[in-house]
């Protein structure tokens, strides 16, 4: 997943220009996605039965999701390189907002100050690519790995996501949704910086903002 100059640092960005400059409909990318999974994705989030707390986690879901990979590919959310996966779903214990974030991570300290385990082989970690202005981590290619062995360490964030300040969910599947989804994934792309920047910046070795 690339960064790009003016949004290096941040952990995830709405892509607009391309999403607009690349659209089928001469608009947006993302909004033929949505309509196109009206009936799917967005399926659930219409049900009479629930409550708006409910409805609106169910919604928020469903647009991160369209706007991601691998239903978006790129994505209208754009991650930072050392993104490997940020899903949000809707908790099936209280029907609250749950965040899951992967990021590529140094090895841990104890791994990297022992040779004992290495077993003489001579083991690598993420490789990168030069990318436009920087290096972005990618994954290893077959050739690579028959050259020598890759331990690549991540972590793994899990975290509650307030839905207080999305927008409120559709009242159907007919009400404005693609609007709404675009203001909900762009609130979303916020929250979820204002968790994973900081521990972003400290594996980049910048000061946490």
């Amino acid at each position: 997943m690339n960064s790009h100059s003016d949004t290096s640092t941040a952990p995830f960005w709405v892509d607009g220009d391309y999403d607009r400059d690349y659209a089928s409909d001469g608009v947006s990318r993302y909004g033929a996605y949505v309509r196109d999974r009206l009936d799917t994705t967005f399926a659930e989030c219409w049900d009479d039965g629930d409550s708006p707390a409910f409805r609106l986690a169910e919604f928020a879901a469903a647009a991160w999701r369209t706007a991601t990979g691998p239903v978006m590919a790129p994505g209208y959310i754009r991650c930072h390189s050392r993104v490997l996966g940020a899903q949000v779903e809707r908790s099936t214990w209280d029907g609250s907002l749950i965040a899951s974030v992967s990021l590529v991570a140094p090895w841990p300290a104890e791994l990297a100050r022992s040779a004992g385990w290495r077993r003489g082989l001579s083991w690598r970690d993420w490789p990168t690519e030069l990318r436009g202005e920087g290096h972005d981590f990618v994954h290893p290619s077959e050739r690579d790995v028959t050259e020598s062995p890759f331990l690549q360490a991540s972590l793994a964030l899990t975290f509650p996501v307030p839905l207080d300040r999305m927008p409120s969910a559709p009242a159907g599947p007919r009400r404005d949704v693609v609007g709404r989804a675009r203001q909900t994934v762009q609130v979303l792309a916020a929250e979820l910086n204002y968790i994973v920047r900081p521990v972003l910046d400290v594996l980049d070795g910048r000061r946490p903002r």
